[in-house]
């Protein structure tokens, strides 16, 4: 009985590890809904705030990626929505308020711990007025000499965008 008992957890424990690894696990959240006149919006700007400029230019990429699917382009110069990226770092732990985690030192021992969050904020261009808002996010547990795996990430964020576009109205 003992055996079967180990090899059941030993079982279980491979099952948990092999899911652990599938993916980031990004969060999604929609803040803002459906104040907008969204047959009006065909094509959109982008513009990012406080993003780090490693996540720059695939951030935007997946972004624009899940909007597509929803029938709306990119067009900077004529354009129905103005899409803000932005940046927010939440520490989780008071003494790593000094620390950024995208400049790791040599001599820094610590793990980090904290929350990665994109806010998605859309404004009508004529009016300014907010039509939509909402956020992904993944707390993070870095230990000193992790980098982030571009591969795995870019599909992650478009999922997570992808998700959390998934109310805003079709085309």
């Amino acid at each position: 009985m003992r055996c079967i008992s180990r090899s059941f957890l030993v079982i279980a424990l491979i099952t948990l590890t092999s899911c652990a690894g599938l993916g980031y696990q990004i969060g999604t959240r929609v803040e803002t809904c459906c104040p907008g006149d969204y047959d009006d919006y065909d094509n959109y700007s982008v513009s990012t705030e406080n993003m780090p400029l490693f996540l720059r230019d695939y951030v935007v990429e997946e972004f624009e990626n899940a909007f597509a699917g929803k029938g709306l382009s990119r067009d900077d110069q004529f354009h129905d929505l103005n899409v803000v990226l932005s940046y927010n770092h939440i520490n989780l732990t008071a003494e790593q308020e000094g620390i950024d985690p995208f400049v790791r030192v040599e001599s820094i021992s610590t793990e980090l711990t904290y929350i990665a969050e994109i806010n998605v904020e859309m404004f009508e261009t004529a009016t300014g007025n907010m039509v939509w808002a909402g956020s992904i996010s993944r707390i993070h547990h870095v230990t000193p000499g992790e980098y982030m795996h571009e591969g795995p990430a870019r599909l992650e964020f478009r999922n997570a965008f992808s998700h959390m576009l998934q109310n805003y109205p079709d085309l």
